[in-house]
């Protein structure tokens, strides 16, 4: 919703927990203006987001148990 580039860059600024989008919800996010016209990403596209900030993308539980590394 804040756009890829912002999202990226976030990270630099101690940033820890970025998700996927979880349901369909686009259409609220453009009505309202978002940076990102089309805010959902596949898993590969978020992990690749994340590695090219220089992070490495780790999937977690609820408790913050290590589900995957990637």
């Amino acid at each position: 919703m804040i756009g890829r580039n912002t999202a990226q860059m976030s990270l630099a600024y101690g940033v820890d927990d970025m998700d996927g989008t979880i349901d369909d919800s686009t259409k609220i996010y453009t009505m309202a203006g978002a940076e990102e016209q089309n805010p959902s990403l596949t898993t590969e596209q978020l992990v690749q987001l994340i590695n090219d900030a220089g992070r490495e993308a780790v999937e977690r539980d609820t408790l913050y148990n290590v589900v995957k590394q990637y």
